[in-house]
């Protein structure tokens, strides 16, 4: 059994300066048994009462983000489990994953069972995924270097845009509030913005292309209509870009330094999606 006391960040308060930021401490944590078992991702419910945590085992393990408390665990991939999110608020208890087994799947998180699969096919590396489209019914995934979308209604392949990239795709997102653009991003140091409205293709779809010159490894969105696109690299630089006008606005080529400073404990030696979010681009952006 696993159990933990309850998990908080706190930020503390520094006095205003030109190169001040705010600083984040770890209030409680979460005791775990992983022993030498990685943890790839670590993704809260929109309601924070459970938070899923991808692990090198191929299985993710359940916890109450409030008490610590191990809920349960899904169990069924067969290789790497490359990305992890739970469902929007009208299926809040579904958990999707997509894995390098080829296979991208939804679990009923109350019950830790499989409820669908996607198979995409022999040595079909699934890197990323995420829902868009009128409904959120639309699904894209990284697959190698193409991008595959699905009716996931029907659990249909409806298309494939394989001329945009030429390595393989490490992320694919839909932009929050603008559910028909969709953001590539490939090992090729390229991001790619789509419309995916109608029938897809790639040479009436591709709206514009950012290069960002090498390997990308995590891309995301902030900003008021989240017109801002940020990119970390496999080497660790940061960029932010406005990607209605295709703009660079900022470059930060020492990321993991600039995060170790804005936490209070040992030095940063790796990045998540949500500290990078949370932490990393306030410290940023309030340094500049």
């Amino acid at each position: 059994m696993e159990s933990a006391e309850g998990m908080e960040i706190e930020d503390e308060k520094s006095t205003p300066g030109p190169s001040s930021a705010k600083r984040f401490g770890l209030k409680n944590s979460i005791q775990t048994n992983f022993g030498e078992d990685y943890v790839f991702q670590i993704v809260p419910k929109d309601d924070w009462t459970s938070m899923a945590v991808s692990l090198s085992t191929n299985a993710v393990k359940l916890y109450s983000p409030v008490t610590g408390q191990y809920i349960g665990e899904c169990k069924g991939h067969s290789s790497t489990i490359n990305q992890i999110s739970f469902a929007g608020p009208s299926t809040p208890h579904v958990l999707y994953s997509c894995s390098s087994d080829s296979t991208l799947r939804a679990w009923d998180s109350r019950s830790f069972q499989q409820v669908s699969c996607i198979n995409t096919g022999p040595s079909q590396e699934v890197f990323s995924f995420s829902f868009g489209g009128e409904g959120h019914n639309l699904l894209a995934a990284g697959c190698k270097s193409k991008i595959l979308f699905w009716d996931w209604r029907r659990t249909k392949q409806i298309a494939c845009l394989e001329e945009s990239h030429v390595e393989d795709v490490t992320q694919v997102h839909f932009v929050p509030g603008h559910e028909s653009k969709l953001v590539s991003a490939s090992v090729d140091g390229l991001m790619c913005l789509f419309d995916t409205s109608g029938d897809i293709n790639d040479d009436d779809h591709l709206i514009s292309v950012f290069n960002v010159g090498t390997s990308i490894g995590k891309v995301g969105f902030f900003g008021a209509t989240n017109q801002k696109l940020w990119c970390l690299t496999h080497i660790e630089t940061l960029s932010v870009w406005d990607w209605s006008n295709e703009r660079a606005e900022a470059i930060f080529e020492d990321a993991r330094g600039l995060a170790s400073e804005s936490w209070t404990l040992d030095n940063v030696s790796d990045f998540f999606h949500f500290y990078f979010f949370h932490v990393v681009l306030t410290a940023v952006l309030v340094k500049e």
